[in-house]
């Protein structure tokens, strides 16, 4: 199963971590999307560790980000820098998609 995560929150960075492994320790793939406030996890070093893990995938809207001054130089390597389109596409392949 692929479970799509639509983060928008700049917090519940301890639940969204549980949500990831939890779904990992049941074989499942991770598709993560953060925009609005979400994009400030990418500058949390225990959220972006997540990209290493197999099976996750993370990206974020660059829109989002420039609203909110997090230069794109600043988003670590392995995190996708994309719009929208990548929001849909989560959309169009996960499973479940839960929204925080």
């Amino acid at each position: 199963m692929e479970l799509g995560l639509l983060v928008v929150r700049k917090d519940y960075q301890d639940a969204l971590i549980g949500l990831v492994k939890a779904a990992l320790a049941q074989s499942h793939n991770v598709n993560i999307f953060m925009t609005d406030d979400g994009v400030y996890h990418c500058q949390n070093p225990d959220f972006v560790a997540l990209k290493d893990l197999p099976d996750v995938n993370i990206s974020l809207c660059e829109r989002s980000c420039q609203w909110r001054d997090i230069a794109e130089e600043s988003v670590p390597e392995g995190i996708e820098v994309g719009s929208q389109l990548q929001n849909s596409m989560m959309h169009n392949s996960a499973d479940k998609i839960i929204v925080i």
